[in-house]
């Protein structure tokens, strides 16, 4: 699944993630998307490596930037590892 319009493509929809149907696509030419809660749950997807990870959060803030970045850090050094 890829969004079909220029402008839900990844680093267009938004600085980093391509957006379709609530789910949120990472750049790069490997399908992996990630459906992201408004307080900082994620699930991120890797339908090739068949890698599932699973955030759960409450935090105070509905979007937290810093804190996203962080996990989704931690999901493409995962993916690193696991892809080779």
């Amino acid at each position: 699944m890829r969004p079909n319009d220029g402008h839900l493509a990844p680093r267009v929809a938004t600085p980093f993630f391509g957006y379709g149907y609530q789910v949120w696509f990472f750049p790069g030419e490997e399908r992996r998307f990630a459906l992201l809660g408004v307080r900082g749950q994620m699930i991120l997807v890797d339908p090739a490596l068949k890698l599932v990870m699973v955030h759960t959060a409450v935090r105070q803030k509905l979007s937290d930037r810093a804190s996203n970045a962080e996990t989704v850090a931690l999901w493409l050094a995962v993916v690193e590892r696991f892809g080779q």
